[in-house]
């Protein structure tokens, strides 16, 4: 079988979500509750674009963290 070019995941992977992700879209996407994507946060698991006190993170980001976690 072949593998899917990774363009294409990344294109096609959430794509109903923005390109910056807030900690609603985050729960959606894992998921997980607020508590769990804080605490990724947190661990660097999810890395957040500094934004004063409010968490975004880049859906790129996020598609690399479930690719991670898919290959475990």
């Amino acid at each position: 079988m072949d593998s899917i070019p990774l363009e294409v995941v990344y294109k096609n992977m959430y794509s109903e979500y923005p390109e910056i992700l807030e900690v609603k879209d985050l729960c959606e996407i894992l998921g997980y509750g607020k508590k769990k994507v804080y605490q990724l946060v947190k661990e660097g698991q999810l890395k957040k674009i500094p934004c004063g006190r409010t968490i975004k993170v880049a859906k790129v980001t996020v598609i690399d963290f479930v690719l991670q976690c898919a290959q475990k």
